[in-house]
């Protein structure tokens, strides 16, 4: 049976898987939340890593020793950079880079999917009015893009994790697909900082958040808005990735 490792970094991100699939059950992955399920005779398991490059990292490798998938999957939401895409479309990125102090690292490539899988993706997504791209996925360290800074980078999206897994996926030899949903961007915004809102270990600050809130009231709307476009997000990649693991044979371009 074909081993299938799933990194999300956000609780509302695997949630939104696990509420499709029934009879999954908990496994230990060290200090990760960490699921078991089954669909279509693959054994899949999921991890919940927290967000940010190490941890993804972390998590990645520890998938690896732990139960030797033979292919890692990073599900979840991310932004757009452009105004193109619209909130809960997928992008299956091709490639990967980092984005450090204002600039591209080196690009990684990353699976693609195959015909099946893709058309599978598509056919489900087309129902929730929404559309699958390929593209680039930039991970940064909580700073958000200006427009100008892609260049000329087909459909760039923006999230916080796949370079790291990308970089331990490579070194296993082991293929990794990047299946993100746009949850905001030029068209509906993050209405903060994100950088200023996390601590030295890119930790989400809670307290902060709160306090923020508090003291910009008017920020509400906006917050109550960026989390309905999350969930949303969230279950287009989840729906998405099922659609895919439900499909037979190979779910990635061999060769």
């Amino acid at each position: 049976m074909e081993t299938i490792g799933i990194i999300a970094a956000m609780p509302q991100e695997s949630g939104a898987l696990l509420r499709l699939i029934k009879g999954w059950e908990r496994s230990a992955l060290g200090p990760f939340r960490c699921q078991q399920l089954q669909l279509n005779e693959r054994d899949c398991r999921l991890v919940t890593s927290g967000m940010g490059l190490r941890r993804a990292a972390q998590a990645a490798l520890a998938m690896l020793d732990t139960f030797h998938p033979q292919l890692l999957i990073s599900v979840g939401v991310a932004g757009a950079v452009y105004p193109d895409l619209a909130i809960g479309d997928v992008i299956a990125a091709r490639n990967t880079c980092l984005l450090d102090k204002g600039a591209l690292g080196q690009v990684m490539p990353l699976a693609h999917l195959s015909q099946a899988a893709w058309q599978a993706a598509e056919k489900v997504l087309q129902q929730r009015r929404a559309s699958l791209y390929s593209g680039i996925a930039v991970s940064t360290r909580g700073a958000q893009l200006t427009q100008d800074q892609p260049g000329q980078l087909t459909n760039p999206i923006l999230e916080m994790e796949t370079v790291g897994i990308a970089e331990v996926a490579a070194q296993r030899g082991i293929p990794l697909l990047s299946l993100r949903a746009i949850s905001d961007g030029p068209r509906a915004p993050i209405p903060f900082d994100l950088e200023t809102m996390m601590d030295e270990q890119y930790n989400l600050q809670t307290g902060k958040i709160l306090r923020t809130i508090l003291g910009h009231p008017q920020m509400l709307p906006q917050l109550m808005r960026m989390s309905r476009n999350t969930n949303l997000a969230a279950d287009n990649a989840a729906i998405a990735l099922i659609a895919v693991l439900s499909q037979p044979g190979d779910l990635i371009l061999q060769g």
